[in-house]
């Protein structure tokens, strides 16, 4: 980590940031708790939830989307398919769905 101690008219600890490196006040970063040597700024904070949240989105939808394989698979394996209720069901959801 790089840090700046200003001293004379001011006296100031300046850290940078770790993710943008980024000149920043060290009152104004975020540190790890297992590691308080990491300061993150805030700006950087926000932009690192909302890419760990498209992530765990993107798991969830493919876990979902494996699940609905799993079951279409099983349907048209046991030929639920051509039955007369749960067929046109199906076709439907494959007119609708982006398998």
């Amino acid at each position: 980590m790089n840090a700046d101690t200003q001293t004379g008219n001011g006296h100031r600890d300046e850290s940078t940031c770790w993710c943008c490196g980024q000149p920043r006040s060290e009152d104004t970063l975020v540190h790890l708790g297992n590691h308080p040597e990491v300061g993150i700024c805030v700006s950087c904070v926000h932009f690192l939830h909302r890419r760990a949240r498209d992530q765990q989105a993107t798991a969830m939808r493919q876990t979902l989307r494996g699940a609905a394989e799993s079951v279409r698979g099983q349907v048209m394996a046991r030929g639920l398919h051509e039955r007369p209720m749960i067929g046109p069901v199906l076709k439907w959801l494959n007119r609708h769905l982006p398998w």
